[in-house]
């Protein structure tokens, strides 16, 4: 598995490795909660264990959810500090219904509020108004919220807030996320998340998003499956720059990235893999040590001026791999598409041959880079027109300079 992922695609199979060793993780962090900082009756507990005896499946999917990775991060980082909030271990309930009401178990639970909403993470949240929390209840799969003014149903009318879904379908490959405005851990980007989008912003996502996974399903088949495969959750980011995109991955949380709305096709398929290519990283880097966490080192990125460290420099080298692949295979389609790829792969050679050069990767990481320095060999062998090939090497150079200039290297 790490060896085909190495070269920067690995294919849907790989990717379903990494879900398994994700879903792992997650209930380790789990584990960890209910033995040091849950109270031993919490009835989500035994809710969860019902669920999971019940519908082995189902309870997989929803431990294994992106954003689990995220909540489980922060609540078990807080607890070995031994200041998790009451509301951090609660949202156990909220998990555990998700998993009650899929495997068809009865239950009730009590399910925090944040910020006025009883979020049932994946489906959506009920309107708490001010209350602390909400009780919920699943019956049959069906979840209703108790709130101040009766009773509410999941998929009902007012009271519910459902989780916006992105759907599309080219070249045979159907995909389908969230995108997910609502869920209380799907913080920890460079900006903040967007709180509920209106149901005709929602729409504007969709569109760009369609026509972009139609050229990724077109002339990046592999690259598709592997989305298919461990691609759940886009996060709406606010816009804080009208003139600039912003996206992000969050480092524990596989298959969810944060992202303001692109507006073209052609940026939100590249973003689309280049965010998945730090996921995929990341989860790798769960399972196997790449560099030594001794080397304090920075170095010169060939995409930014500020030095990195050399595991910031390995993850910025895996995405742009995947960009600049993109953007090769978009050329015949995206009249701007030669000038990136052209820009982006000298990029790649530039940021790897610091990396190889560092002494500072472990066996493991000598292995992986060797991949992929392959992969990136190839994409220097594409032919490119001189004169975008001249431009790339000059903006290269421009950048390299205001690097040494701002670092003094």
């Amino acid at each position: 598995m790490l060896g085909r992922l190495a070269g920067g695609l690995g294919g849907a199979e790989a990717v379903a490795g990494l879900r398994r060793a994700q879903y792992s993780k997650h209930l380790l962090l789990i584990r960890y909660l209910l033995d040091h900082a849950g109270p031993s009756g919490d009835p989500a507990r035994e809710l969860l264990e019902r669920a999971r005896d019940a519908d082995p499946d189902g309870f997989r999917a929803v431990i294994g959810a992106p954003l689990v990775g995220g909540w489980t991060a922060i609540a078990a980082r807080a607890a070995e500090q031994g200041g998790v909030a009451p509301a951090d271990l609660a949202h156990l309930s909220a998990v555990a219904l998700v998993a009650a009401a899929r495997a068809g178990i009865d239950g009730s639970a009590d399910v925090p509020a944040h910020h006025g909403l009883a979020v049932l993470p994946g489906l959506g949240a009920f309107d708490a108004g001010g209350a602390a929390s909400m009780r919920v209840t699943t019956s049959g799969g069906r979840l209703v919220g108790l709130g101040a003014d009766g009773v509410v149903a999941a998929g009902g009318d007012g009271g519910w807030l459902p989780v916006w879904r992105l759907t599309a379908e080219a070249a045979g490959q159907r995909i389908e996320l969230d995108l997910d405005d609502l869920h209380p851990y799907r913080h920890g980007h460079h900006v903040p998340p967007a709180n509920r989008l209106p149901a005709a912003e929602a729409g504007r996502w969709r569109e760009p998003f369609a026509q972009a996974w139609t050229m990724l399903a077109g002339h990046l088949p592999e690259r598709a499956a592997e989305l298919r495969a461990g691609l759940e959750t886009l996060v709406p980011l606010v816009q804080t720059d009208p003139r600039s995109a912003r996206s992000a991955t969050i480092r524990h949380a596989f298959g969810v990235f944060g992202l303001t709305r692109p507006t073209g096709a052609a940026d939100f398929a590249v973003t689309l893999v280049h965010e998945f290519q730090h996921s995929k990283l990341s989860a790798v880097l769960d399972l196997v040590r790449l560099t030594d966490p001794d080397d304090e080192r920075r170095y010169f990125a060939p995409w930014r001026t500020d030095p990195r460290p050399l595991p910031g420099l390995l993850q910025g080298v895996y995405a742009f791999a995947g960009v600049a692949d993109t953007w090769r295979a978009l050329r015949d389609e995206v009249p701007a598409a030669t000038a990136r790829f052209a820009e982006t792969r000298l990029q790649v050679d530039r940021g790897l041959t610091a990396i190889e050069e560092s002494a500072a990767l472990t066996a493991a990481g000598a292995a992986f880079v060797a991949a992929l320095r392959r992969t990136a060999d190839r994409l220097l062998a594409e032919p490119v027109p001189a004169a975008e090939a001249r431009a790339a090497e000059d903006t290269l150079a421009r950048l390299h300079t205001a690097w040494r200039d701002r670092n003094g290297g």
